[in-house]
């Protein structure tokens, strides 16, 4: 069968891959061996007292970013790096011995800072304490007396064992607060770095710009002095910090680091950066400045992230409660919406009467006020109309109050047919009902009573299946201009008791008002 050969975008994703597993073993031994060489040509004073070990956090670096994985493989890596660095020196059992020291207080950074859940970024200031304790407290220390051992079972003539405990400690802390945040810091923020580059407002530019020029003028001074003007090392903090200002981990701990070594070269070169002083009083001055220029930044660089982070948080918790706040007011209106359409329909329901759906009492008095008032504003003619089912308790009696109820849904159904869209059809009570006629003269009002009067005894009421003859009594009244609502109802009633007087199942008109 043919073979099938991979695309050319296969082998290049293969080669990337084997790349990215490959890196780690071929950089860190030679980053390793490159903070080897620089610390002993530029951060060793003459008579051999390390200021500076930058190596050590080549590889605490490269075991925090790799989460311990090939720790094994890369400690043999280092180890032969620190042999052959150490080669021209110091023999080989010792290189071979320092190159153990070094790789296990790395280890055991490692290790304290994942057993504490160190986070990268150094963005709390847990996450600080965390690293200053594991690293340059428990890791160079505990590396300082085992290195100190070693020296002075082979150059134990030359310094004493507490001193060479020192020399190494401070040395080994320093590299380690110096440089492996910068590692940590520019091997997180290489992705999209060239993008953040170009967003930085033009004043970013302006703080590296000062930081960069005052290390230069630093570096060209001698004797604490350039041009004439005293050019003491703390000026290079205030700096420092403005980096810790503007711009993230990577880039603030790299100016740091430039501005301590800048300070380290100046002194091991032959300058005086403190002045005249003695070499050893020289040295630990720097030292401390150096610690200073290390952890100061990191400190502030930590509690600014951390403010943000907070910010951030209530941020996103003010968002959340404005949110929950307008989804809380929606729901508000809602239920009040749905609450006034409750009450809407509780009113209307309490102005209607269940039966026959018509307006009750209630409704037909608030309705006549209504437009007696309208009529006392403006005069025109209204009529009520009192209307009574003739011997309705018979119908009861006889077929039940059911079929009673059914009469009265059936004559109201009938009469609301033949009002006019102005006229209010309202139950009274029991069998009776009440018009309310706006604009109707006393003739008017009788005419729409005898409409009513047809529209209930033209045709029987269809009881359990049975047709039931059904006639009504109707009382008219016309009310006079100073008429009130309870007068009108009353002559209207009077007729209805006339109509009732005369034999029932008629129309009859109440005798206008004389007055």
């Amino acid at each position: 069968m043919p073979v099938r050969w991979p695309d050319g975008r296969g082998v290049l994703q293969a080669w990337r891959a084997a790349w990215q597993r490959a890196a780690a073993y071929l950089l860190v031994p030679l980053g390793y061996f490159a903070g080897a060489k620089f610390g002993v040509l530029y951060t060793v004073m003459p008579e051999g007292t390390a200021i500076l070990w930058p190596p050590n956090s080549v590889l605490l670096a490269a075991l925090l970013l790799r989460r311990g994985r090939g720790a094994f493989v890369l400690g043999l890596l280092v180890i032969g790096a620190e042999v052959a660095a150490d080669l021209p020196v110091f023999s080989l059992t010792e290189a071979l011995l320092f190159g153990l020291v070094n790789v296990s207080e790395a280890l055991l950074a490692y290790g304290l800072l994942a057993r504490c859940r160190f986070d990268l970024r150094l963005q709390r200031l847990r996450d600080l304490n965390c690293f200053l304790l594991a690293g340059p407290v428990v890791a160079a220390l505990a590396a300082a007396f085992a290195g100190a051992a070693v020296y002075s079972r082979f150059r134990g003539s030359e310094v004493g064992y507490l001193q060479f405990v020192r020399i190494w400690w401070f040395g080994d802390a320093l590299g380690l607060l110096v440089f492996t945040p910068m590692f940590l810091g520019l091997a997180q923020g290489l992705g999209g770095a060239l993008a953040r580059w170009r967003a930085r407002p033009p004043r970013d530019w302006l703080a590296l710009a000062l930081a960069a020029g005052a290390a230069a003028g630093f570096l060209a001074s001698h004797h604490a002095m350039f041009a004439g003007l005293v050019f003491a090392p703390v000026l290079l903090l205030p700096f420092a910090l403005l980096l810790a200002s503007r711009f993230d981990l990577g880039l603030v701990c790299a100016g740091s680091a430039a501005m301590a070594m800048t300070l380290i070269v100046t002194l091991t070169q032959g300058g005086h950066p403190f002045g005249p002083l003695p070499a050893r009083e020289a040295v630990l001055r720097t030292q401390e400045f150096v610690f200073i220029l290390g952890l100061v930044p990191l400190g502030l660089g930590a509690l600014l992230a951390q403010l943000r982070s907070r910010q951030c948080e209530l941020e996103s918790a003010n968002e959340r409660l404005n949110s929950l706040n307008r989804e809380l007011e929606s729901r508000v209106q809602e239920r009040t919406a749905r609450l006034d359409a409750l009450n809407a329909d509780l009113q209307r329901l309490a102005m209607l009467d269940p039966l026959t759906g018509l307006p009750n009492r209630r409704a037909f008095f608030d309705r006549a006020r209504q437009a007696f008032e309208h009529r006392r504003r403006h005069p025109a003619a209204l009529s009520v109309l009192m209307i009574d089912i003739d011997h309705f308790k018979a119908v009861n009696d006889r077929y039940g109050h059911a079929a009673g109820d059914a009469v009265l849904a059936e004559l109201a159904r009938r009469m609301a047919l033949v009002l006019r869209p102005q006229d209010t059809l309202a139950r009274h009570g029991g069998e009776e009902f009440s018009v309310l006629a706006p604009d109707a003269s006393l003739q008017g009002a009788e005419q729409l009573g005898q409409r009513l009067h047809r529209a209930v005894v033209e045709h029987p009421v269809i009881v359990d299946g049975q047709p039931l003859a059904v006639t009504v009594s109707i009382g008219v009244a016309a009310c006079a201009p100073d008429d009130t609502l309870e007068a009108s109802l009353r002559r209207a009633d009077e007729a209805l008791y006339a109509a009732k007087a005369q034999g029932r199942n008629r129309v009859v008109t109440a005798a206008p008002d004389r007055r």
